[in-house]
């Protein structure tokens, strides 16, 4: 008797722990989520806008990267570079050195 539940102890603790990190990885997701809306939100109304946003479109530019960066094990390489890919296609009407670091810092992900 004892040893079943020793048994349905382990599996219970087991079960439990797989079931934080699935919670845990859906959290990171949710979170990283948020942030690239926000920043993509903050990005297109600089677009829509007239050209006196460059620097501000270059500074969130530069967050853009920081973030894909900060999330690129979660994204992995291919989703990261294709990230920046498509932001840098997005910006190049606006910005043509925004689009160039972008292009860029998907280079890092060859």
């Amino acid at each position: 008797m004892g040893a079943r539940i020793t048994t349905l102890g382990v599996l219970l603790l087991t079960v439990l722990l797989l079931a934080a990190c699935g919670s845990n990885q859906s959290a990171t997701q949710k979170e990283m989520n948020a942030k690239f809306d926000k920043i993509d939100y903050l990005m297109a109304s600089m677009e829509t806008m007239n050209s006196g946003f460059g620097p501000q479109l270059s500074n969130a530019t530069d967050q853009y990267i920081a973030l894909v960066r900060r999330y690129s094990d979660v994204l992995g390489a291919d989703e990261a570079k294709q990230r920046l890919v498509e932001k840098g296609d997005q910006v190049s009407d606006y910005c043509l050195a925004c689009a160039a670091t972008l292009y860029d810092a998907a280079k890092k992900y060859d």
